[in-house]
């Protein structure tokens, strides 16, 4: 981590306030992401990390004999069928993930602080009852769905962990306004909390290096776009990438500067996207790049 502790000393791609969204799926590998946090926590930068948990959930639904779940929507979103059952796995497997992440951070000499709408409420959602999926062209209506759409975020847990010299890390999960607790898309949450807690730049990692022309060229990457630009990039992105981009137009809209979708697989991932790698969404860009 040389290169790294030149670059915070010398105050280059420094950031002074950051959210970081890690995948929960298999494939994405958290552990270069902790490295450089730490690093970059050590040095002063605020830092939140939001995290997926979509791999552990799926262990534990084996463990337990449930079958997960999986739907598409309409419009072309696919998404988990979480009712009451699936909601306990959920909230366990968020559990068990955060305490990994904790560990790992805390043997790199940063302290971290898990919050769960139990305990402290950030995120705040509307519970989605019914899920629409399509299934070999015929619609579907699923009932007792326990997932929400993120309405609202409060910042001051945030900002209570950082006072302590913590580092928050946020699983996907919200408040349902009644003391439960419901799943959301945690790159949804991400764009909540840059935009809640101001945000220099929102970063989303993943399996994937951004936003490809052709998925099966990495080198074919955007690498900045506009607003302007946002009918292209809706066409080109597929699968997870949809609700990816999704959220960095949410954040953009809150506020957020810089929205950057990256490989979580590189070594320093954030200094590497910061400088250029993955694809940078800012509102101001003329023209989607190759």
């Amino acid at each position: 981590m040389a290169d790294l502790a030149k670059i915070l000393k010398n105050d280059v791609l420094g950031v002074g306030v950051g959210v970081a969204k890690i995948g929960g799926a298999m494939g994405n590998d958290p552990s270069r992401l902790l490295v450089e946090l730490a690093a970059r926590v050590r040095g002063g930068e605020r830092w939140v990390l939001v995290h997926g948990a979509s791999g552990p959930m799926e262990a534990m639904c084996r463990s337990c004999g449930v079958e997960p779940l999986y739907v598409t929507s309409p419009s072309g979103y696919r998404s988990r069928f979480v009712g009451e059952k699936e909601l306990a796995l959920f909230e366990a497997a968020c559990s068990r993930y955060s305490v990994d992440l904790a560990w790992k951070l805390g043997a790199l000499g940063v302290g971290s602080l898990p919050i769960y709408p139990n305990q402290a409420v950030t995120a705040r959602a509307i519970r989605k009852d019914t899920l629409r999926s399509v299934e070999n062209g015929r619609a579907r209506v699923l009932r007792g769905n326990y997932s929400g759409t993120v309405c609202g975020f409060e910042p001051a847990p945030v900002a209570e962990a950082w006072e302590k010299g913590l580092l928050p890390l946020l699983p996907p999960l919200a408040s349902d306004g009644e003391g439960g607790s419901l799943n959301v898309d945690g790159d949804r949450m991400a764009a909540a909390a840059a935009s809640a807690v101001g945000a220099d730049v929102l970063i989303i990692l993943s399996n994937v290096p951004g936003i490809l022309r052709d998925v099966a060229d990495p080198d074919s990457r955007v690498r900045t776009a506009g607003l302007d630009a946002w009918s292209e990039l809706e066409s080109l992105a597929q699968g997870n990438m949809k609700r990816k981009l999704l959220a960095a137009r949410e954040a953009l809209d809150g506020g957020v500067a810089k929205v950057i979708l990256a490989d979580s697989r590189k070594d320093s991932p954030i200094s590497r996207a910061l400088a250029g790698g993955g694809t940078t969404l800012c509102r101001t860009f003329t023209a989607a790049a190759g």
